[in-house]
């Protein structure tokens, strides 16, 4: 059964800090150069991108519904990240035809099982798809389990997403590496939290403030974002070698600063655009970034290397914003612009 999604106003400045978001995922792995030469913005990066992600997931985050919840989430995430796995073995495929090499078909359920492609898999960053669709299942049962304290069902909510995290961070400290993203997804936890706390209980991103106070404090929360983030930061593998400090403060300083900049800068042409397709982004820009790399690299001087890296930065930029475009026209159930897959009462859905 298909269906249209019910048309809902978009925020802007909302899809300006996907947007921006994206950016940053992108500039991360295609300007390896820059970010060995500016190590501050390399360890800002790797402590507010993701954090920034999973906190944009939850400022919007409703469960009316368990199963239109479920249904939602999978149409949005599984189906998308099954269609881009799928889509990096095909241009894996076609890259060992074309320079003559072995392929290895690299199974996706087996990069859910492990969490880890081992260097074979070439569209990794979707990761953070099945990682965000453990996130949502977590919130639902945090949700669920604060419903049992109506008088303090903020304070329990709070507590139990700190609670979550701290697993998902003794998972790490521990060496225990769990199956589906699930520690990645559990030190995650506090951020989607709050999110969805900080767009429901409080007027911070609701109210017009003024623009130049507003905005000079975001600036300074950014700013102390980049003097304190410090160590290497990866939430694919929920590894992080800094201490629980450097872990979340300088990516709540971060978050909170780019949100309250979106807010007040509100639409910026073509990053709100690509905002708006995030999605899509993170599935294609990491399929031929490397190429661009050593076509670059082999056509221009060893010495410019910041060019190299902004010129492959710009150029996965391009090539996405193409196949998005195609990606659009051709298949737009599978990557989470229309729904295909339905799971609850059947009347139900036929009412929609």
């Amino acid at each position: 059964m298909n269906s249209q999604r019910s048309i809902k106003p978009r925020l802007k400045w909302v899809d300006t800090a996907k947007g921006i978001c994206i950016i940053l995922v992108i500039l991360y792995h295609t300007t390896e150069h820059i970010m060995d030469l500016s190590p501050a913005i390399r360890d800002m990066l790797r402590a507010t991108r993701m954090p920034l992600y999973y906190t944009i997931a939850g400022l919007f985050v409703s469960i009316k519904s368990p199963q239109l919840f479920l249904n939602k989430k999978i149409n949005r995430l599984i189906i998308p990240f099954c269609f881009f796995v799928l889509l990096g073995n095909m241009v894996g495929y076609v890259k060992s035809l074309i320079e003559n090499t072995d392929f290895t078909y690299f199974s996706p359920l087996y990069y859910v099982i492990t969490g880890d492609a081992a260097g074979k898999f070439i569209n990794s960053p979707v990761w953070f798809l099945f990682s965000l669709f453990d996130v949502y299942i977590i919130f639902m049962l945090i949700e669920k389990f604060s419903t049992c304290f109506s008088k303090y069902k903020l304070i329990s909510k709070i507590t139990l997403s700190i609670l979550v995290g701290f697993c998902g961070i003794r998972c790490n400290r521990m060496g225990i590496d769990l199956p589906f993203f699930l520690d990645s997804s559990l030190t995650a936890i506090p951020f989607l939290v709050f999110g969805h706390i900080v767009m429901s209980r409080t007027e911070l991103f609701k109210k017009d403030y003024n623009r130049v106070k507003y905005l000079s404090l975001s600036l300074v929360l950014i700013g102390i974002a980049l003097f304190t983030a410090n160590g290497d930061i990866d939430y694919r593998i929920n590894n992080f070698k800094t201490s629980l400090f450097h872990i979340y403060f300088p990516a709540f300083m971060g978050v909170i600063g780019i949100l309250m900049f979106t807010k007040v800068i509100g639409t910026i042409p073509v990053i709100t655009k690509i905002g708006r397709y995030s999605i899509v982004y993170l599935g294609t820009h990491y399929l031929f970034f490397k190429d661009l790399r050593l076509f670059f690299e082999a056509h221009i001087s060893q010495q410019q290397v910041i060019l190299i890296d902004l010129l492959t930065f710009s150029c996965s930029i391009i090539i996405s914003m193409v196949l998005c475009w195609i990606l659009l026209k051709t298949v737009p159930y599978l990557i989470a612009q229309k729904d295909i897959v339905y799971i609850g009462n059947i009347e139900k859905l036929q009412q929609r």
